[in-house]
């Protein structure tokens, strides 16, 4: 590989897909090289952190952990990477989420168009030429910090979690951290708590059979009754509900 290719990722649990992309793309006429590949957003973290790529082509729906999560951690980590998404049409709202999560754009896999892959490729090598050209230290690498508090909230999603004990884990004051994390994720700590309990609790209602307590429990909230009102506030319907219509979309 020409060491001053661009370097690209690609993610995705369909085997067909990531071979299909690595072989048939002509990376070169883009100047760029794929360095490795993974089957979900947890193998994905680990190349990603493994060759700190510029391009990362990831799919949304994936097991382990989902597109969202893992381009989330990118850019919180080095916010310069361009994402690029693939969807399905049914992932559309889990797309423009991708979008406010500061990815570049989104591919339907339902209706590949190798025109438009190209057109984002072409305006991502343009656009990192640019920021290479100007002979400036790269100073979107994100604290260290920051890292660690989305590792600590991952590891502990199923305790019951303050923004005080993330602070404490990463050395730093809570207002310091908060206000960090909000300036460079554009979400408050809180908020992305609340969005990993919720994201889980839906993979668990939708594909286990854990009882709604239980659930509660592996999200960090003990109390089944108060689970029950936290899930409807902010999906609109109790996690039974949410069970049952899932099942009736399958």
């Amino acid at each position: 590989m020409n060491r001053a290719a661009i370097k690209v990722l690609i993610v995705d649990d369909d085997t067909i897909v990531r071979r299909g992309l690595k072989a048939t793309v002509d990376w070169e006429r883009f100047g760029m090289a794929v360095v490795g590949d993974a089957p979900n957003g947890k193998r994905g973290w680990e190349e990603f952190l493994r060759h700190e790529p510029d391009v990362v082509i990831t799919d949304i729906v994936m097991p382990e952990e989902n597109g969202l999560e893992f381009s989330q951690k990118v850019k919180a980590f080095r916010p310069r990477t361009k994402i690029l998404l693939l969807s399905c049409h049914k992932d559309f709202e889990y797309a423009q989420a991708g979008l406010k999560l500061g990815a570049s754009g989104y591919l339907l896999k339902t209706d590949f168009d190798d025109k438009e892959l190209n057109q984002f490729l072409a305006a991502f090598q343009n656009e990192l030429s640019e920021i290479s050209l100007k002979e400036e230290p790269d100073f979107s690498c994100h604290p260290k910090a920051i890292q660690q508090a989305i590792e600590y909230i991952d590891t502990n999603i199923s305790e019951p979690m303050t923004v005080e004990d993330i602070a404490d884990c990463v050395g730093m004051s809570r207002s310091h951290l908060s206000t960090l994390f909000k300036k460079k994720l554009g979400c408050s700590l809180h908020s992305f708590i609340e969005d990993k309990r919720l994201q889980l609790a839906k993979q668990l209602l939708k594909g286990t059979n854990v009882n709604i307590q239980e659930v509660g429990e592996q999200i960090g909230i003990l109390d089944a009754k108060y689970f029950s009102k936290w899930f409807k506030r902010c999906t609109g319907i109790p996690p039974s509900d949410f069970r049952i219509q899932q099942k009736d979309d399958t």
